[in-house]
């Protein structure tokens, strides 16, 4: 809001006013610290996630986003400054991950896992109310943010998934 209201009084020509001045050091404020926060969460979470994936000498799988869902995000209504940060987050974040995985020596690979395609038998998955994926041949049904999970799962060799299971875990 404080960016809109900047811009405003930008195009009004009044943004060299003591007030334009004091509203864009604040916007340049809140900027560094939404960024540093981010930077920090992203931190935190690769630290972990590569700690557990050490302590359980776990092949990561990491869903390789392609250019279609790169544009798909940007064809959305989210605000340009918005887009911005969760595509350079999103690099961040795996130029992190990838990093503390070669440091600590953990076996990771990029796969596209796809949240379209049934895991079990193959066929175009149908979205019901809810993001609810539901496969018309094989009966396979989860929320469509769970469903590249089953395909990391099923990539993996001593992973046993139920087609119906909610919740499947890895065989040790």
């Amino acid at each position: 809001m404080l960016s809109q209201k900047y811009g405003k009084l930008k195009r009004l020509g009044l943004h060299k006013t003591r007030e334009g001045k004091g509203l864009w050091r604040e916007v340049r404020r809140l900027r560094r610290r939404i960024y540093a926060k981010l930077r920090d969460y992203a931190q935190r979470l690769t630290h972990r996630l590569v700690r557990k994936a050490f302590r359980h000498r776990a092949l990561v799988i990491i869903d390789d986003i392609i250019e279609e869902s790169r544009r798909e995000l940007l064809e959305m209504k989210l605000p340009s400054g918005l887009r911005k940060i969760y595509l350079a987050e999103t690099r961040r974040f795996i130029k992190l991950f990838t990093t503390q995985l070669q440091w600590y020596g953990v076996p990771y690979r990029f796969e596209r896992l796809p949240s379209t395609v049934c895991p079990i038998c193959g066929h175009k998955l149908i979205q019901e109310r809810g993001r609810v994926m539901v496969c018309t041949n094989c009966g396979f049904k989860t929320p469509r943010d769970k469903v590249p999970m089953y395909w990391a799962l099923k990539a993996m060799p001593k992973a046993k998934v139920s087609p119906l299971d909610e919740s499947p875990m890895p065989l040790s």
